[in-house]
Parts: C-alpha cells; structure tokens; sequence
C-alpha cells in the first residue's frame, strides 16, 4: 500500500464512496457560493494553509470535503503558531521541517513544538477567530427545524448541535464476551434505515435508500448521510417493527448524520476512543449488507488511518453493499465507528469513520 493520498484515492474509488460524493452533488446545490464562507474562523496563515492543500484536489466537491476535514483537524488539534516571534531563517527552518505534514493541524502542533525547542514564546497566530466546522447546506426537505420546510437551503450550527447533542457515551471496561454473547448484546443496538423522496415510495418500496443506524442514546442514532442525502422520509427498522426518525444534525462533508427516533431505543454499552484501538485487535460488524438485517461478522484492525482530519479505523469484518451506517465494535461490545466505504478491487479492506469523531 503507497502513502496516505493514495489510500484516500481508493476510498473515493469504491462503490460506496461514490455514492456519497453523489449525495453530496446532490445536497451541494448553491454550497459552491459558500466557499468564502468554509474557513470563517481562521488565520491567514491556516487559510493560506489549506486552502494551498485543498486546491490540488480535483472538483468542487472534493475540495470543500478537503476544507471540511481540514477544519475538522483544527478543532482537535492546535491552532497556527505565530512564527513572527522567530527570525527569518528561523521561519522557514520550522516551516521546512513540518510541511510534510499532511493534517494541517498536525502541522501547526510540529511548528509549536520547534518553537518550544528553540526556546521561543508559542502563541496562536494574529487574526484567528472562533473555528466552526462547517455548516453545510441541505436541501430544504431534509431541514428539521420548522413543520413545513422553508424555500431554498437550511445550515445546521455546530455551536447549537453542540449544546443540544447527547453527550459521548463512556467506554466500557467490561469483559471481553464470546462472539455469540457480544452479538447478543449489540445487536439490539443497531437499525435499518430506509430513506425514500415521498412517503408512497417508502410504503412501497419503490426507488429509496437503505443502510444502517447506531443508537447511542435512549432517542439519537449515528448514521452516514449519504444513506439520507435528498430523501426526507425516514424510517429505521428493526426485526419487523418500524417508526419514522427524523434529522436533526447533519455534516455530510465529513458523512456524519445524527437521527432522532419515535421510539425508545437500545443505546450501545459505550464507545471506544481512537487513540486506544490496536492494529491487530478483533473487531465485529453489524449491519445490513445487501438489505440482510443484523448481519454479524468478525475481522481485526488492518490500519488506523487520518486521512485529511478524518480519522478511519481500516477493517476486515464484513461489509457489502447496504453496510453503510451500520456498526464496528470491539469485543466488549464497544461502538468503534460506523461503517462508510470498501474497496471493491481489495477483498475485506473496508473503512468506518471512527465513532468519537461524530463529536467534533
């Protein structure tokens, strides 16, 4: 396997990757006239600096996705240093030794650090304002915020998800169970998701939408938004019994959705950070591939991957076309991530969004 870019260039080459960034044209709508508006919040020299990384991918889909897991990075990792502090050759020593990394706030924790060892003061750079990820525009339909959806395009906030969201459920430390027992105990956890245009599709099962959905609390599920994209009807199914759930956050550049359900749900025991998972560790698939509900599957840990601030746990446990959205989990019964993308030229090579990364 070549370097991280590479890998990236086979998650948007596979099948369900595709459909996401279809999603998103679909979504994008006016979203191109908001460029100006993706890095409201940083510096100049945090702007200058993706907007130089983002500018080398290819289309305006792909590149906003870039500034989304840019900004993303940003907010979990450390604002741009101010290099004035530094003398002129100074500058471009530091800037020379970090640019190599490819998460722009890697690569102002790398700046931070030099300046730290030359014994230099380290603070944010001038000009930086409050960091909001970005607010990406929907189709009014899949708005949430009035009964009768507005004309045009809604934008969810972060800053008001973030006041409003359940908090992220705490690991749990229990025992490891045998795959039968963990099946079990997750199992309960994890929904179909069906997404149609009109209520008579959904009824009749004409042309809609299909993945899988995690409840991590009594009432909100994760999801992909690509499974949701331009269908406002939403149904989550579970062994026979079905209730509507509707948006209430979304950030498809990252492919992150979060539903509220009608129904009580059945929330994961916990959630396992991404800087504890091991390469080599056993992990289990939940989900519907091909619309086979509460399929189970085993496979380890094949890689931890950051790709452009989005942070991946690369697997082998079972996924296929309808998997989206469904769950990866450790064998304590642990929400790893959510499963996203395969790759269907590599057999058992397939990617979930880390799961704590649906709180940024």
């Amino acid at each position: 396997m070549a370097g991280p870019k590479n890998l990236l260039d086979h998650l948007r080459q596979t099948a369900l990757t595709a459909a996401f960034l279809c999603s998103l044209l679909a979504w994008g709508g006016q979203a191109r006239g908001r460029d100006a508006d993706d890095l409201i919040g940083c510096s100049p020299g945090e702007r200058a600096a993706i907007e130089a990384l983002c500018s080398a991918e290819r289309g305006s889909i792909a590149q906003r996705m870039c500034r989304s897991n840019q900004v993303t990075g940003l907010l979990r990792t450390a604002r741009k240093p101010d290099l004035s502090v530094a003398t002129p050759a100074e500058r471009v020593s530091i800037s020379d030794s970090c640019a190599n990394k490819s998460v722009i706030g890697e690569r102002f924790e790398c700046e931070r650090s030099r300046l730290t060892s030359a014994g230099l003061p380290v603070r944010d750079e001038p000009g930086a304002g409050v960091l909001h990820a970005l607010t990406a525009s929907l189709t009014a339909p899949l708005t949430t915020v009035a009964p009768t959806p507005p004309s045009g395009f809604g934008f969810f906030n972060l800053e008001k998800w973030r006041r409003q969201r359940p908090g992220i459920p705490p690991e749990y430390t229990g025992a490891t169970l045998s795959p039968e027992r963990l099946f079990q105990r997750i199992s309960p956890s994890v929904y179909i998701v069906v997404a149609s245009d009109d209520a008579f599709a959904l009824a009749t099962e004409k042309p809609r939408a299909q993945g899988g959905a995690v409840a991590i609390s009594g009432s909100i599920l994760l999801t992909n938004c690509h499974i949701l994209a331009g269908r406002p009807q939403i149904t989550i199914v579970q062994q026979g019994d079905s209730s509507r759930a509707t948006l209430v956050y979304a950030d498809p550049a990252g492919d992150r959705c979060f539903l509220r359900a009608a129904v009580p749900l059945h929330p994961v025991p916990g959630i396992r950070r991404f800087a504890d998972l091991m390469v080599g560790e056993r992990v289990f698939s939940v989900g519907a591939p091909s619309g086979y509900e509460l399929s189970f599957g085993e496979g380890v840990v094949s890689g931890l991957r950051d790709l452009e601030g989005v942070r991946y746990v690369q697997n082998s446990a079972l996924s296929w076309y309808g998997s989206s959205g469904g769950g990866l989990f450790d064998a304590r019964g642990n929400l790893v991530g959510i499963s996203t993308a395969m790759n269907t030229s590599i057999p058992n090579q397939n990617f979930a969004i880390a799961a704590e990364d649906f709180w940024p």
